[in-house]
């Protein structure tokens, strides 16, 4: 087993190298600036759209044929970030730092800015191709591929794929941090496996609706009690803030030594590993995210766009960040620490909060890995069922993944971290490829909404509302007077 860890450990460094890594800086600096920075543009757009500011504009939009679980602009989000935020904002940080160095953050931070707009070209094109199903709006990379290869062959592989590296190999990389987290307080980790399964079991088989509820219930709440006490560490003790500024951005180009030649990282690492950590965090550019986004009954794709975009840069910017300082700030990574990933994270709460570390981060690491296999499970579900419309071949999809969480209990965590590299470095790839070909579509859609946008602020027109043949194209949805 150490052998092949290691030969899938070398594989991955070397696609990251000089395939993965290349792929999405091009592709993100592209959309970037076929955009014109649409991630910064367009933030106020994605706050109102999460806040249910434009539910008058759905229905003036006549969308009286949307699905009846079809979900808002907040709950797709919400889905959205229960995939995003888990293991990736806590123990992948950590990761990068003990493996890349501090200057790894700095790589995260450009990979979520320019990945930002990447993830707004993929929602919005996964918004403008998205079909009724009677039940739930369906849409996704495997629909917006048929448009982009003009076959439904790559469509099946990324759907293969993708539901595979979710339900298989990201969940596996969420229920190991669950059973390294709580371990101590159970004999066998095996046990830890079971109980995650079925409770998850019971959420995914209510389907959609309960999937979304959960998600919008737990999210918020996480994320907002997770960043309060890491931002409150970060307030108290400003200098050293400032301090772990400095080591970023000291190692992110090079062999800079940190806190006096403790620790030295190479400029590869710090690349390799900040983006490798990044897009398992953000997921912009895998095409899993537009699955979410495609959920939503919105009146302009854009919007669910722009939202999707947000949710990159709150993934990485604030919630990865806030992960970063607090080890940074501790300095539990420099002087030939042995502790990687929870170890690191949890020493370093217990030098600022001390006793009550622990509990917070058992609290954290069940969460935050817990809703992001609800997150993970809905999009893995979605690209079975386009493959397989058969309700009992789904059904035992669900059991697969239910005993995939049993089993990735005791696997190594090593592996399961380079397998996730690798299936998450193959999708982001073929779906740049995709958005490279369709961009144009997405650039159209944005035109249309900034120019509507803009006479509704100026109180000469309504809120924006999309129809295909406003930029010529056709779509399965969006209807002039359907």
């Amino acid at each position: 087993m150490e052998g092949f860890t290691a030969a899938v450990s070398s594989l991955g460094f070397f696609l990251w190298a000089y395939v993965f890594g290349i792929a999405l800086i091009a592709g993100g600096i592209y959309f970037t600036i076929r955009t014109r920075c649409v991630q910064f543009t367009t933030l106020r757009d994605a706050l109102r759209a999460i806040g249910g500011k434009d539910k008058k504009a759905n229905l003036e939009s006549a969308q009286n044929d949307a699905p009846k679980t079809s979900l808002s602009a907040f709950k797709a989000f919400c889905v959205s970030e229960s995939s995003r935020v888990g293991t990736g904002n806590v123990v992948g940080v950590a990761v990068a730092i003990a493996m890349g160095g501090p200057g790894s953050i700095f790589w995260m931070w450009i990979m979520a800015i320019i990945g930002a707009a990447t993830g707004f070209v993929e929602s919005t094109l996964s918004q403008v191709y998205k079909e009724n199903h009677r039940d739930r709006f369906m849409g996704g990379a495997m629909y917006y591929f048929q448009r982009a290869f003009k076959s439904k062959v790559p469509s099946y592989v990324h759907a293969g794929l993708l539901a595979f590296t979710y339900v298989f190999v990201f969940n596996s990389v969420q229920t190991n941090t669950i059973a390294d987290t709580f371990q101590g307080f159970v004999p066998y980790r095996i046990i830890i496996g079971i109980v995650v399964s079925a409770v998850i079991m019971f959420i995914i088989f209510g389907g959609i609706k309960r999937i979304s509820q959960v998600a919008s219930i737990m999210m918020p709440p996480i994320i907002i009690f997770y960043l309060l006490v890491c931002f409150g560490i970060i307030i108290v003790h400003f200098p050293q803030f400032i301090q772990a500024m400095g080591y970023i951005v000291a190692s992110a180009f090079g062999t800079e030594q940190v806190a006096g030649g403790a620790l030295g990282f190479t400029f590869a690492q710090a690349i390799q590993h900040g983006l490798r950590r990044g897009l398992f965090s953000n997921e912009a550019g895998i095409g899993s995210v537009p699955i979410g986004a495609a959920t939503s009954n919105v009146s302009h794709p854009v919007k669910q766009g722009a939202v999707q975009s947000f949710g990159v840069l709150l993934d990485t910017l604030v919630i990865c960040s806030a992960t970063a300082f607090i080890i940074l700030m501790s300095g539990n990574y420099i002087g030939g620490t042995t502790a990687t990933g929870v170890a690191l994270v949890r020493d370093s709460l217990e030098y600022w909060v001390g006793g009550f570390a622990v509990p917070f981060l058992n609290i954290m690491l069940f969460l935050l890995p817990f809703t992001s296999i609800i997150g993970n499970y809905f999009y893995g579900e979605t690209c079975f069922r386009f493959i397989s419309r058969s309700n009992t071949a789904v059904n035992v999809f669900k059991v697969l993944g239910g005993l995939t969480i049993i089993v990735a209990s005791i696997v190594p965590l090593r592996l399961v971290w380079s397998m996730a590299d690798i299936f998450t470095g193959t999708l982001a790839t073929m779906n740049i490829i995709a958005l490279f070909i369709l961009c144009n579509i997405a650039v159209k859609c944005l035109d249309n909404y900034k120019k509507q946008a803009k006479a509704f602020r100026a109180g000469t027109g309504k809120e924006p509302v999309f129809y295909d043949d406003e930029i010529g194209v056709e779509t399965p949805y969006w209807k002039r007077g359907r």
